[in-house]
């Protein structure tokens, strides 16, 4: 807007200029005007670029993650769980281009860019965390972060996405940590932030029936020269308002070892169901891990055996 402003202010000051200078002497028969040049229109504004981490790196991201295919309509956006899956095959994988845009392959798809999600207008793109792939109808396939930059995140990133066929997930994906920078010595306390869904149904009046989400923290003690791993995992159900406490759940059956980009375990629990978690570092030296997570767990006067899973990002 400015510089067409400052255009056109061009264009009437050199008109301005021309007709003053037309007249000749005596103020007979002045030169004609030289008319302005044509005002060059300021370049069309551009859709927003999609921002996920601060300095990208030109290739396919490392990922973990757990996914389930819906297998009743329910009611509003309340899914019953199929078999869960944490299968490669069955997760959304995300890379960086060296034409400096983000892509996204859904399971069973052709890699396409990443675009901000259709009829959304962020306010600021740096922030903003809804997207979509570029073929996907608005209110379609979609991919939403947690924005973890702003919690000092460089290297790992958190997602909620769905395929717009019924394959919904979670998934933690960063740049992945190469086996010749895994430390070879000491240890290291890795904390960090979880997020997923249960089955759970909660409801309100303004989205009717819904899978409650599933919030809470991580803590991951390595040693990185013994090839050990402990630690444990507290969540809760956060129906957007007062959280309900799921419980605090040790590791338990971890596979680690020295000098290994990857590790698994599981939860120490005694519900029945899907019980795992998987991971892998992240950032030039290990600062960060990212993991993917499914839980079984009771509630608190509940006998039945509810299912939670999501992912995890975690930092030292």
């Amino acid at each position: 807007m400015n510089r067409k402003l400052h255009s056109l202010l061009g264009s009437a000051a050199l008109s301005l200029t021309l007709c003053a200078c037309g007249g000749g002497e005596g103020g007979g028969g002045g030169v004609a005007s030289t008319p302005p040049p044509p005002v060059t229109p300021p370049p069309p504004v551009t859709g927003a670029s999609v921002s996920i981490f601060p300095n990208p790196a030109v290739g396919e991201f490392g990922s973990v993650g757990v996914s389930a295919q819906a297998t009743g309509t329910g009611s509003g956006s309340a899914k019953s769980f199929g078999p869960l899956s944490n299968a490669d095959a069955d997760q959304v994988h995300i890379r960086f281009t060296s034409g400096g845009f983000y892509e996204i392959e859904m399971p069973g798809k052709d890699w396409e860019r990443l675009t901000i999600a259709k009829g959304a207008t962020p306010q600021d793109p740096e922030t903003f965390n809804l997207f979509q792939p570029e073929s996907a109808p608005q209110n379609g396939a979609f991919l939403s972060t947690s924005v973890s930059k702003l919690q000092g995140y460089k290297y790992s990133e958190l997602g909620t996405w769905r395929d717009g066929a019924g394959r919904y997930g979670e998934v933690a994906f960063g740049e992945a940590t190469l086996a010749s920078q895994i430390p070879q010595t000491g240890s290291a306390t890795y904390a960090g932030i979880v997020r997923g869904t249960s089955d759970v149904i909660a409801s309100d009046s303004f989205d009717g029936p819904f899978n409650t989400p599933v919030e809470g923290t991580v803590n991951l003690n390595f040693d990185y020269a013994k090839g050990t791993l402990a630690g444990s995992m507290t969540v809760a159900l956060n129906a957007f308002g007062p959280t309900a406490p799921i419980g605090t759940f040790a590791f338990t059956d971890t596979v680690y070892s020295a000098g290994s980009t990857t590790y698994s375990g599981k939860f120490d629990t005694t519900a029945a169901g899907d019980n795992f978690f998987l991971g892998r570092f992240t950032g030039p030296n290990a600062e960060e891990t990212i993991g993917a997570w499914a839980l079984p767990f009771h509630l608190s006067g509940d006998s039945s055996a509810h299912q939670a899973f999501g992912a995890w990002i975690a930092k030292h």
